[in-house]
């Protein structure tokens, strides 16, 4: 029979939420393991990988405070000063900067696979939380007070607290018999790297059309390149993906009116269906979510990440404040204020964005005037502008001591 390791606390899953919650809870005194199903995270290097991730200030400074920040090349992190935001189908503009809210920038872009691998260094760095690659979980169950969870190479580990950081599939809420409001929005998300003709200035560029909105995110590199993900109807990004690369980029170049001259492809475009999940609860005995297995929202204003390391970083909070009230840290109390502080959040961001997407759909004249006349009326509100920047900032909520300036 194989030996079994005990533990304080196991993370299921290496992505960036897991990950932050390993960083933080460094030099907590826990035994900690985070047990990742995929390979050893490498930093990527060459053209930027497609899948990337709109940092907040909150998000920038739970990675510092980790370790992690100090980890990323500076030559993969791409600031961003400006913000536009427009209707395509009318005359509706917002523009948004930094020095308006006296920030050094209003997010970053960074590749998911970097941030991870910044993670995983700054975790293995530390040497006292333990991170395991290519460890694939086979079973897990509770026994009394503990949770075991069983490898696939056979290996057992056992822990009080159980972290289910394992994505929008995961296997922990299915343990945990935790039902989730899963919403198919009949949009799928296209992804790639493209070379535009203009430079992006430093400057995140959306454009909503009735189809679906259209991000281009600057990357590093010679100031030319973005990464895109444009969320189209099923049908339409079937098409879209079925052109060949002359075809797509003048399609491209169209969506997004010329903003920044020609837009041509840099490798392969990737294509990934939008679906919005909210665990009906975040905790259960002993056990807690975060990130996309407690939550997804759809990626028009690029927030699912940053909610996700919010979760991270609260749930060590509450840990750490239940043992300074001397409770064990996976108290059901310390769970519950976890949920409390974290669901609540999120559901208001899952519905706002949801009523955006609605309402940026109408094709009615009547609701385009709407529209065009609010963004409008909004871009020449400073007071408002700065409350809507200081939310895309991250620096709105509950938020726990790790994100706060």
């Amino acid at each position: 029979m194989a030996s079994n390791t005990e533990r304080d606390i196991l993370i299921i899953g290496g992505g960036m939420a897991g990950g932050l919650l390993a960083g933080a809870l460094i030099g907590s005194g826990w035994r900690v393991t985070l047990l990742d199903a995929a390979t050893t995270p490498i930093m990527p290097d060459g053209l930027g990988r497609p899948r990337v991730s709109a940092l907040t200030e909150a998000s920038q400074q739970m990675l510092a405070r980790t370790g992690a920040w100090a980890m990323l090349p500076p030559a993969r992190v791409q600031p961003y000063q400006d913000m536009q935001v427009w209707d395509g189908d009318g005359t509706g503009e917002v523009h948004f900067n930094a020095a308006e809210v006296g920030a050094e920038a209003l997010g970053w872009i960074v590749e998911n696979d970097a941030v991870v691998a910044a993670q995983y260094q700054a975790v293995t760095a530390a040497g006292d939380v333990q991170w395991l690659t290519g460890a694939p979980v086979q079973n897990i169950r509770r026994e009394q007070d503990l949770w075991q969870v069983m490898l696939a190479d056979g290996r057992v580990f056992s822990a009080p607290m159980l972290v289910g950081a394992d994505g929008a599939r995961s296997g922990v809420r299915d343990t945990l018999g935790i039902p989730g409001a899963h919403q198919d929005t009949g949009h799928v998300a296209i992804v790639g790297t493209v070379q535009m003709a203009l430079p992006h200035d430093g400057c995140a560029r959306q454009r909503f059309i009735h189809t679906g909105p259209l991000a281009l995110l600057p990357l590093f590199g010679d100031g030319h390149q973005c990464s895109i993900v444009w969320s189209v109807w099923a049908a339409e990004a079937e098409r879209l993906m079925a052109l060949g690369e002359d075809a797509f980029n003048e399609a491209l170049t169209q969506a997004s009116q010329g903003c920044r001259g020609a837009l041509r492809m840099l490798g392969p475009r990737a294509a990934f269906p939008i679906r919005e999940l909210h665990a009906s609860d975040y905790v259960r005995d002993g056990a807690a979510l975060i990130g996309d297995a407690a939550h997804v929202v759809h990626p028009l204003a690029g927030q699912g990440i940053n909610l996700g390391m919010l979760d991270a970083a609260v749930l060590a909070e509450e840990f750490t404040r239940a043992r300074e009230r001397g409770l064990p840290f996976y108290h059901p109390a310390a769970l519950a204020r976890y949920q409390r502080r974290r669901r609540g959040h999120n559901a208001l961001m899952l519905n706002a964005l949801r009523g955006f997407k609605v309402l940026f759909e109408q094709p009615s004249l009547e609701v385009r005037l709407l529209r065009n006349v609010g963004m409008n009326l909004v871009n020449r509100a400073a007071p408002v502008k700065r409350l809507l920047a200081q939310q895309a900032l991250g620096r709105s909520g509950d938020m726990p001591a790790l994100a706060r300036r």
